[in-house]
């Protein structure tokens, strides 16, 4: 049956839970056969709406906290509706009484839920009476109004809707026409809206017929709005979600359309390496009594990827050797999908479950299946033999889930509990600014430093006071009034102009100034962990949500720290142990099914897949009553912080937290869609800060990116729909020569800060900054896009195409060796940065045989936004091509003038480029202008300038082989070395 949701109180926290199929109280009709039918259309709807309403205490939301569902569940009833059990003949269930649901009440909502779960059959036997004393019933009717006003989740609001409809139907026929009162909160209760809505209709796991269309996007895509507002909640939701969608799905549209033409080519050969896929054959589906007994609905259908291999002892040689386990391949949470044969004419859409280390190592993991499809009209999956026969899996390379979390958390929203509408979707900024919560009483009189000021009253500021007792210049202090004063803040920080540095100073003064929770959101966890380290300084009040945190001082701030020194409220642990109980007899169910499945058939049975349906209403309870008590660990910390895909996983937390003030570190580099999943309608304040100059968001289909705008941020967006936004404008980051390379060129106005005037000169060498210009080829690993008896490679990798230079590669190499010779440098304080992971993973090994080298990290640009360097050696690796690839003469990628700002902005005292300029300049427009720029500087040259410690005489070198010629023994210069 269905989904729902439980939502919460008028002003407490949000609801939430899911209640059991089994506590169902049935009461013996003993009606006298005269009773008017309609009397007992009354009693009927009555009673079974209230089972179902409480049934429904729980939601069954598209998907859940990691729980993955879809069209399993079919039109006929059986597959509709949990088979509730009834109570024994006979057995009596005590009502709860009036005072203690009085009492009940009287809780905020969770307590009150609790309270009511724990004795969940008498809480039904009381609301599935016959008769209601007036005061009684208004005690239900408020604890349901209580529990249904927060928001559903769709794919429970239906049913949940539709159930409370009939209840109050059934209570209105009862109550007199003169009773007013208690028929006007009885259709208060009527008022949810019940229409399905088309959001509902979208759906991220893909059907044969989407498999098969042209790799392309949709022909009805619609584009990203850059400019101007959305027609309605409906229209962004369609936008974005199906952008969602075809993100995930064009590449493995396109790699399926490869591995047909390849199995066109080698009809039988089956297995399949390409750039965006992997195709496994042979592979079974198995039932794990076949392996092993199973505890957990993870473990519930087994993979054997190795069935044609394996010997008596059931190890997978094939398995052992690739060593899947270290690798970031087949991921819990990642899409896999099965078929008969290569024309996709069936289809098993699944997402793995469990992946054990030790099985994986022998060819097995765990999956949940999603959908069953087939070609054709009819949609009856009973039939489909899916277990114990040779299926090939598809294996996609993009990551599911982040995708799935996301597109979960925004199909739930609706026009009513849309964050922040009227400036997200309506793209207008409304008269009243402030934050509500700054309107009542004197909580717009703020104090720092012990200097008072009147936030309804910005321009009265006693402006240098502040700036001088919090130490910020007129560009930041411009950003810090417009943070605390506006519900909806942008903050522009070029490079080294401080973002850090004001969210901590805006952070800090909203905790002394308000009561209010701040929830810190940021894309990746170590710019998570450095915003966080900064917050500590001013507050012990912080929970650090997620594992994946590396900063040793956050340790005791992590919530794992938390669930172990403190105890979950007991009312909950009663509860989630009910829960779990009935989770675990489903379990043992579903292991009973499979023996009494008849011989030869090899297919999904009828119960099996209602029982598996239970499993995953079962599963979706047991994670929304570890939210609660997640919730009431948390609930009470000052500051929250999370990433922005553990946002999307637990929006049911986030909105049970209503945390009102929401800050958004590197807001410009974030899908909007991953900002708006993490926002909830109790957000009153949010404040983005980042700079769409430097890089945007990620997006895996470069097309999505170029002609819908997909990467195109919430940051981005509302300052081409000209919104308010404070740009600080003054850096402390790097010396003025290398700042020279972004004004004008990337920013119009960015001025130097006096203490980068004086920071030193690089050592041993005659510039701080210098690009060498070299015409030396670059190359290519060749596409993995080939046939292969394994399905893989050795490594368990199938590398995408990716650029190298080798000779930018040994001279960098050989350059840092000289560097760290020369005295004052330590590994720490050198980087080399390049644009391609091939560049960086041929860096990676030709570092190994240099000893003098270890420690010295290698990056990629586009996982080195935010952070710096003393020094930083950039490899840009394009120059050209040997090769007839026919993109000799391109540079890729190295156009985009937010990744060129981001490679020549992290250094801070020494910044030198090897590049084949004449190529770039040609090529980008961005890149002539810092060609003059280095001109401009006599900083750029065939050759480079190093300077003698000692003596002062510049030598000159071209390529790696002229560093052979010194000694770094710390005795000899480099005077005796005759310029080339």
């Amino acid at each position: 049956m269905s989904q729902t949701t439980q939502p919460i109180a008028e002003d407490e926290e949000d609801w939430f839970n899911k209640d059991e199929n089994d506590f169902v109280v049935e009461i013996p009709s003993n009606a006298a056969a005269g009773t008017a039918i309609a009397e007992k259309e009354v009693d009927d709807c009555q009673g079974a709406s209230v089972r179902e309403m409480l049934d429904n205490l729980k939601f069954t939301a598209d998907d859940v906290d990691g729980n993955y569902i879809d069209s399993l569940k079919r039109s006929d009833p059986a597959g509709l509706k949990h088979s509730s059990r009834k109570v024994e003949p006979g057995k009596y269930v005590q009502t709860i009484p009036f005072t203690k649901l009085t009492n009940v009440l009287d809780n905020e909502t969770v307590s009150m839920f609790a309270d009511l779960y724990v004795q969940k059959e008498e809480f039904l036997a009381t609301l599935t009476k016959r008769t209601y004393g007036e005061e009684l019933m208004l005690v239900l009717m408020r604890i349901m109004i209580k529990l249904g006003s927060m928001p559903l989740y769709e794919t429970a609001t239906v049913q949940f809707n539709d159930t409370l409809v009939r209840f109050c139907d059934a209570l209105l026929g009862v109550l007199s026409e003169k009773d007013q009162k208690h028929r006007e909160l009885l259709e208060e209760l009527k008022t949810f809206p019940t229409e399905e809505h088309p959001t509902k209709k979208i759906s991220i796991y893909p059907t044969v017929k989407e498999l098969r269309a042209d790799a392309g996007p949709s022909l009805d895509l619609k584009r990203n709005i850059v400019h101007g507002k959305y027609e309605s909640v409906e229209h962004y939701l369609d936008v974005h979600l199906n952008l969602l969608k075809e993100d995930f799905l064009i590449p493995l549209r396109s790699g399926l359309e490869k591995y047909r033409a390849s199995v066109a080519k080698h009809s039988r050969e089956w297995t399949f390496v390409g750039e965006n896929i992997r195709v496994h054959y042979p592979v079974k589906l198995l039932l794990p009594s076949t392996i092993n007994r199973r505890t957990v609905k993870e473990q519930l259908i087994v993979v054997d990827l190795d069935p044609a291999n394996r010997g008596y002892s059931n190890e997978s040689a094939r398995y052992r050797r690739l060593s899947l386990p270290n690798s970031k391949r087949l991921l819990n949470g990642s899409m896999v999908l099965f078929s008969s044969g290569p024309q996709m004419d069936d289809l098993v859409v699944a997402v793995i479950s469990c992946r054990d280390p030790n099985q994986l190592l022998d060819g097995y993991i765990n999956v949940e299946l999603i959908r069953l499809d087939k070609d054709g009209e009819s949609n009856d999956d009973t039939g489909m033999n899916i277990f114990n026969r040779p299926l090939l899996m598809i294996e996609s390379e993009i990551f599911f889930e982040p995708y799935h979390q996301t597109f979960n958390a925004l199909v739930r929203l609706r026009e009513e509990n849309f964050p922040l509408k009227s400036y997200i979707v309506d793209v207008s900024q409304p008269v009243q600014r402030l934050p509500r919560y700054f309107t009542e009483g004197k909580g717009h009189l703020f104090v720092n430093a012990g200097i008072e000021f009147d936030l309804k009253l910005p321009e009265s500021w006693p402006k240098e006071s502040l700036k001088a007792s919090i130490g910020l210049n007129e560009s930041q202090f411009e950003a810090y009034r417009m943070a605390l004063t506006n519900r909806f803040t942008l903050i522009q920080g070029p490079p080294g102009t401080g973002k850090t540095f004001i969210g901590l100073k805006i952070v800090e003064t909203l905790l002394a100034n308000t009561s209010e929770q701040i929830l810190i959101i940021c894309l990746t966890n170590h710019a998570l962990d450095q915003f966080l380290c900064g917050v500590t300084r001013f507050t012990e009040s912080i929970v650090r949500m997620g594992g994946q945190s590396k900063h040793p001082l956050l340790d005791a701030y992590n919530v794992k720290q938390l669930h172990e020194d403190e105890q979950i409220d007991r009312r909950l642990r009663i509860c989630y142990y009910n829960a779990k109980q009935q989770y675990l007899k489903l379990v043992e169910q579903f292991d009973e099914l499979q023996e009494q499945q008849r011989e030869g058939f090899d297919g999904l049975s009828k119960p099996m897949r209602q029982c598996m349906d239970k499993l995953l209403d079962a599963s979706r309870r047991l994670n929304e009553l570890s939210q609660l008590g997640t919730l009431k660990l948390i609930q009470h910390f000052r500051v929250v912080a999370m990433t922005t895909t553990f946002a999307a996983r637990n929006r049911t937390l986030l909105e049970l937290l209503r945390t009102p003030i929401v800050v958004i570190e590197e807001a410009a580099e974030v899908l909007e869609a991953h900002i708006v999943s993490s926002l909830t309608q109790h957000t009153e304040q949010l404040i983005l800060i980042g700079d769409h100059k430097q890089l945007r968001p990620t997006t895996s289909t470069y097309v999505l990116s170029r002609r819908y705008k997909m990467d195109l941020s919430l940051f981005e967006r509302m300052i081409n729909n000209r919104f308010s936004a404070a740009t600080m404008t003054v850096q402390h980051r790097m010396r003025p020569e290398i700042a020279n390379l972004l004004r004008p060129t990337i920013y119009l106005v960015l001025e130097d800060r006096e203490s980068v005037q004086a920071l030193p000169g690089i050592v041993g060498m005659k510039k701080s900054l210098f690009f060498l210009r070299h015409t030396f080829p670059e190359g290519a690993e060749p596409t993995a896009s080939k046939s292969s008896k394994d399905g893989q490679d050795e490594h368990g990798a199938g590398d995408e195409k990716s650029k190298r230079n080798v000779f930018e590669s040994k001279f960098l190499l050989a350059l840092c060796e000289y560097l760290l010779a020369q005295g004052p440098y330590t590994a720490q304080d050198i980087v080399i940065l390049t644009a391609y992971n091939g560049q960086m993973l041929q860096l990676v090994s030709e570092k190994k045989n240099r000893a003098a080298l270890q420690g010295v990290r290698i990056a990629v640009i586009d996982n080195y936004q935010g952070e710096e360097s003393r020094i930083i050696l950039l490899s840009l690796v394009r120059s050209g091509n040997l090769t007839t690839n026919g993109d000799g003469n391109t540079i890729g990628f190295l156009s985009h003038e937010n990744r060129i700002c981001v490679a020549l902005s992290r250094a801070r005292e020494g910044l030198y480029i090897v590049g084949n300029m004449g190529l770039l300049a040609r090529c980008s427009k961005t890149w002539h202008g810092v060609e003059r720029r280095l001109d401009s500087q006599e900083a750029i040259g065939d050759s480079l300038p190093l300077q003698c410690t000692q003596h002062g005489q510049v030598v000159e070198v071209k390529t790696p082989e002229d560093f052979e010629q010194f000694t770094f023994d710390g005795k000899t210069c480099i005077c005796g070395i005759l310029q080339r």
